[in-house]
């Protein structure tokens, strides 16, 4: 499965966890994941779009040892598919790099 390179939740939503789940709280729809460990409340907490697929599995690996890289790709990929996790993968400058044209004076 593919997964955003930095994930981030797309809206503030309430998350609430019980019986083993984590519901995430739309606007419009309340989305249920099975969470028995808590790992993908874990990962929805860290997911701010500043660290990296890889840099996520790190910090959660620990925490979870039975967790595998491929169990977080495909968590992402879920709450992607259920348009609760965007990409927010660092951009490149535009301008102000060595390549950038020069922009005329205004003054």
């Amino acid at each position: 499965m593919h997964a955003a390179p930095h994930p981030r939740m797309k809206i503030s939503a309430p998350l609430l966890r019980g019986d083993g789940e984590l519901h995430i709280v739309g606007n419009e729809r309340v989305v249920t994941l099975d969470d028995p460990d808590g790992a993908i409340h874990r990962l929805v907490e860290l997911a701010d779009g500043s660290r990296s697929t890889n840099e996520l599995f790190s910090v959660l690996a620990p925490v979870y040892p039975s967790l595998r890289h491929a169990d977080v790709v495909d968590a992402i990929a879920v709450l992607e598919a259920a348009g609760l996790f965007e990409n927010c993968a660092p951009r490149r400058r535009i301008l102000g790099g060595r390549d950038s044209p020069r922009l005329p004076s205004l003054l």
